[in-house]
């Protein structure tokens, strides 16, 4: 083989070499994605067997909306039922016209109207606000609606002031519950012991603190509903492990001078609520 030829079979391999690479990259990234199934089929079966699981369920999910609620209150929850496999999460508009739900800057466009809501839900969940809250105390159609689905629910929940709409339902006499901290003394008027805990059950009853409490009480109702394991996998899934820059989470961790204003600054809007009870 003479220099020319020899320079000629060497070029022609450099040119075969990549393309020789990309058929064994193109083979291992098929066998990959095949192993990465059967570890997803595998995982999916040790899930499902493992005691006290439900994989798969057809749970009615009723989550009440209403101009003005909190956003998170509604959103945080939500995200946890959703992620139960077969549960049907309602949206259920505060009227029959399937408007969008104004909650600070943007819109819930809800799935079911009012007449659509389950009859029988398994959850009937009421999320909390503050002006707008207030305003949905004073709705009596609303209310009368809330006691009336409440009666055959399975689980009755509320996050935040929600427990306030709850109350006024009629729902509380009785019953240890709790709500934001701002709120919580006002349950005494519904006739419920209050109860200054991230969540608090009484029979079917399960009610919420401020705001970020509905990730606790999506899971906790979610591993009532599908098992502790279940419950865990979506908390791994959700990366809810928090770790907050400041520790002023609740009024008795909170600096002095932060309570005090914020305390002062929810005063007029708690006044209101009161005088509704």
């Amino acid at each position: 083989m003479d220099r020319r030829q020899f320079t000629k079979l060497a070029l022609f391999g450099a040119f075969l070499a990549p393309l020789g690479n990309s058929v064994k990259a193109a083979e291992s990234a098929a066998q990959r994605k095949i192993q990465a199934k059967t570890d997803s089929l595998q995982a999916h079966k040790a899930l499902m067997s493992a005691p006290g699981v439900k994989m798969m369920g057809n749970e009615k999910i009723a989550m009440l909306l209403y101009p003005g609620f909190y956003a998170p209150d509604l959103i945080n929850p939500q995200f946890l039922f959703h992620a139960m496999m077969g549960a049907e999460v309602c949206l259920i508009s505060p009227t029959d016209d399937l408007t969008p739900v104004d909650c600070g800057g943007f819109s819930v466009v809800p799935t079911h109207r009012l007449s659509e809501c389950p009859a029988k839900p398994d959850i009937l969940f009421v999320p909390g606000g503050a002006e707008g809250t207030l305003e949905a105390m004073r709705n009596k159609p609303f209310i009368d609606f809330i006691k009336t689905r409440a009666a055959d629910a399975r689980y009755i929940a509320s996050v935040c002031t929600g427990s306030l709409l709850l109350g006024k339902a009629g729902l509380l006499a009785g019953k240890k519950a709790t709500s934001h901290w701002s709120t919580l003394d006002l349950l005494k008027k519904f006739g419920a012991t209050p109860v200054k805990e991230r969540v608090v059950w009484d029979g079917n009853l399960v009610t919420g603190g401020g705001v970020t409490a509905g990730i606790d009480l999506g899971l906790e109702i979610v591993a009532a509903l599908r098992g502790k394991d279940y419950a865990q996998a979506i908390q791994l899934q959700a990366e809810y492990d928090p770790a907050p820059p400041y520790n002023s989470g609740s009024p008795e961790k909170a600096p002095a001078f932060v309570r005090d204003n914020v305390r002062g600054m929810f005063a007029p809007l708690v006044l209101d609520m009161e005088l509704e009870i």
